[in-house]
């Protein structure tokens, strides 16, 4: 009886949250329902956008650190050596400029690893499909 009871609450439980993974590939990244626990990167990060109830993550490994006393920022999982921004899974130096991973902006490494942009409309397909020539 106890035990027809636990599957009876589990299948209710699956039945209000959903699954735990309801994650699909789209583009060159990960589509997430907002709210949904994400697995752990474990050597990496992702940079999300959210519309119409998803969340359109790029996720990649973090690069290798070369220095002796790699430094990390509370809000970036990867190492960095000062003077240079690890940022999408690439290392920049101070003051370098790049393009965002959101595909439209650009993006500039600043010190302790502090990266600005510009702020134009950012849209998950801008990020996540490739164009074509």
């Amino acid at each position: 009886m106890l035990q027809r009871m636990y599957v009876l609450a589990v299948i209710f439980m699956f039945s209000i949250i959903g699954p735990a993974s309801g994650s699909e590939k789209y583009g060159d990244c990960i589509k997430y329902r907002v709210g949904e626990i994400k697995p752990e990167q474990l050597n990496g990060d992702r940079f999300c956008l959210k519309e119409n109830g998803y969340e359109y993550c790029k996720e990649f490994n973090c690069p290798p650190a070369a220095c002796e006393l790699p430094l990390v920022t509370p809000t970036n999982k990867c190492l960095y050596c000062e003077g240079t921004c690890s940022y999408g899974g690439t290392v920049y130096q101070l003051d370098s400029g790049f393009k965002c991973l959101d595909g439209i902006n650009s993006c500039n490494c600043g010190a302790k690893n502090m990266i600005t942009s510009t702020f134009i409309a950012q849209n998950p397909k801008s990020m996540c499909i490739k164009k074509t020539p």
